[in-house]
């Protein structure tokens, strides 16, 4: 029903007419029909989502309540058993008695605690320590942590429970304790009474029982005869989180983990004013998308208490009513939008046929469409057939002009490429001339600068050139030009280049090439030079050649100063008898090697 038709080079999408009639079957049946459905499915959602949020604010407040009055529960006990004949006598002797009376004291607070402890399991260990923090008496070894020994405080109101924490004394295992002081008649403190609790009391309190309004979760609000049965069967109550006042995770989902308050809780904490956050949802590792509110605890365990659900749990009959509506409402459309195309192509076929056409003509192929019938689309197909046919000859016409444009920018370009080659070339030496030589040598010394390497300069000049032209002629004198040229261009290497600098005189420019290689380089021309035969017959004589050397950055490092320190060079090598080398800021060579070839 769709194409992807070619156009100038690219590829567009494009929908057919049978495409269009489908896709206004589906805006006027299919989105009716799925908006209803969509709309249905947001209302049960926002009556659910109120009543996520109402259970999960009553759970959490019941929850919290139940674990202050918990903790305020073991504070009195502890409270009470500091008030007790044996542990009030016992510490008092503990702390204030002789050794001998000491024993008996503590054996009796011990037969105390032991016989405490067999009615309330809530406890792992009862203790008393005295003022230092020292264990006095107890049911088992014990060792007041470092920590604990901080909150306790000699005072009378000095009561409440820690903070859960990790006891090396336990071998890194999670412990809480509750703790209330001991007061003499006197109404001093002369010791505390210490309570070391089971966490999975704890634990027990995080976990919330099934009842009618975590139920609720679960009831399919297009069928409300189903609370009954999901009241009974429902086993998804939320789960509880603890953390301490700077939001560390003490409890996770009813545990108590292994380093409380090491990992922060992901979920946005209350202030202090409200109490009460509001209902969020949040990624939580390792528990998914999540639904959660946290509740400041203000107790005798200040902190937070989180109670969060899964989302996918929380809203588990809105994903249901939605896979019903897709299960039965998208076969049901695309049944309709099936008949609909097959409808649709019976009736466009002829037009699907021009449409094909068209397509075929625009890739380059010579198409002819039969025309039946008496009506439009026959007409249309005339018309079709007649541009077709002036198509094919416009074509033919177009690729004949491109032929003839191929043919003439070719040789626009090779005329391009000969006339650069004029413009940096000298047309008697066949060398570069003098305007390239400048744009060269600073780009070259650029780059020698900006890669640290040496760069080189000869400039030549043949001897009595003058007097050569006016006893041969300018003629002959240009043969001799290019004769030097030609030793010049034999005897460098491919990545040098030479230029005619100015009448008789020459440059050649060394990339990488120290001053004496540049010397050996410079002596090789004008050995070859001066040994070169001259023309035969009555016209020419041997030529000789003086040259000057200097190298970058040695004897400058700008284009200006390399060359005038290269022609003082060469002005050197002319003044000493001409015919020789001369380096920049060394001695004139006297003697010369007179070598064949």
């Amino acid at each position: 029903m769709s194409e992807t038709v070619p156009s100038s080079g690219t590829r567009r999408f494009r929908f057919s007419l049978q495409a269009k009639i489908v896709l206004l079957v589906l805006l006027c049946v299919g989105v009716p029909l799925f908006s209803m459905g969509l709309y249905g499915l947001r209302l049960n959602r926002e009556l659910l989502q109120d009543k996520v949020h109402e259970n999960l604010t009553n759970q959490l407040f019941r929850k919290s309540t139940e674990i202050d009055d918990w903790l305020k529960a073991r504070i009195g006990d502890v409270k009470q058993w500091s008030a007790t004949k044996f542990v009030f006598e016992g510490s008092e002797v503990l702390t204030t008695r002789p050794a001998r009376e000491v024993n008996q004291a503590r054996t009796d607070i011990n037969e105390y605690l032991a016989r405490v402890m067999g009615f309330y399991r809530t406890y792992d260990s009862l203790f008393v320590v005295n003022l230092a923090g020292e264990v006095i008496a107890s049911t088992r070894e014990e060792r007041l942590e470092e920590n604990v020994k901080r909150l306790l405080q000699p005072n009378i109101s000095s009561e409440g429970v820690s903070p859960i924490f990790r006891s090396e004394w336990l071998g890194g295992r999670p412990t809480m304790v509750a703790y209330h002081p001991v007061v003499n008649r006197k109404g001093e403190v002369i010791a505390f009474v210490i309570a070391r609790f089971d966490l999975d009391e704890l634990e027990s309190h995080l976990d919330t029982p099934v009842d009618a309004e975590t139920a609720f979760l679960s009831v399919d609000l297009k069928d409300p005869s189903t609370l009954e049965d999901n009241l009974t069967n429902s086993t998804e109550p939320p789960s509880f989180w603890l953390l301490d006042e700077g939001g560390g995770i003490v409890a996770e989902a009813g545990k108590v983990v292994a380093r409380p308050g090491e990992r922060k809780f992901e979920g946005e904490l209350p202030t202090a004013n409200p109490l009460l956050g509001p209902v969020l949802e949040r990624r939580i590792p390792g528990h998914g998308v999540s639904v959660y509110t946290v509740r400041r605890m203000e107790g005798a365990m200040p902190g937070f208490l989180v109670a969060s659900m899964a989302k996918e749990v929380a809203y588990r009959s809105v994903e249901e009513s939605k896979l019903r509506l897709l299960r039965w409402g998208l076969p049901g459309l695309l049944l309709i939008l099936a008949l609909t195309a097959y409808v649709a192509r019976r009736a466009l076929r002829p037009i699907l046929l021009l449409s094909d056409g068209a397509k075929r003509v625009s890739m380059g192929e010579d198409v002819f469409l039969p025309a039946s019938g008496n009506d439009e689309i026959a007409e249309l197909t005339v018309a079709f057939n007649d541009m077709v046919s002036k198509v094919r000859e416009g074509r033919q016409r177009l690729e004949e002009a491109r032929d003839q444009l191929s043919q003439t920018n070719e040789g626009l370009r090779a005329a391009n490429r000969t006339l650069e080659t004029l413009a940096i070339t000298d047309g008697l030496t066949g060398l570069y001339n003098h305007r390239h030589f400048q744009d060269t040598i600073d780009k070259e010394i650029r780059r020698c600068d900006r890669e640290s390497r040496l760069l080189s300069l000869l400039l030549i000049d043949i001897d009595h050139f003058k007097q050569y032209n006016d006893r041969f002629g300018h003629t002959e004198g240009d043969a001799a030009l290019r004769r030097v040229a030609g030793q010049i261009a034999a005897k460098i290497r491919s990545t040098d280049m030479a230029f005619r600098y100015g009448g008789e005189e020459m440059a050649v420019l060394l990339p990488s090439c120290g001053k004496e290689q540049a010397t050996e380089v410079a002596e090789k021309i004008r050995v070859a030079v001066s040994t070169s035969t001259a023309r035969s017959g009555r016209f020419g004589a041997k030529n000789t050649v003086s040259v000057g050397v200097a190298t970058f950055p040695e004897d400058g490092r700008v284009a200006r100063a390399l060359v005038d320190t290269a022609d003082a060079a060469l002005y050197q090598a002319k003044a000493a008898g001409r015919d020789r080398v001369v380096q920049a800021g060394g001695p004139v060579q006297s003697d010369r090697k007179e070598t064949a070839g």
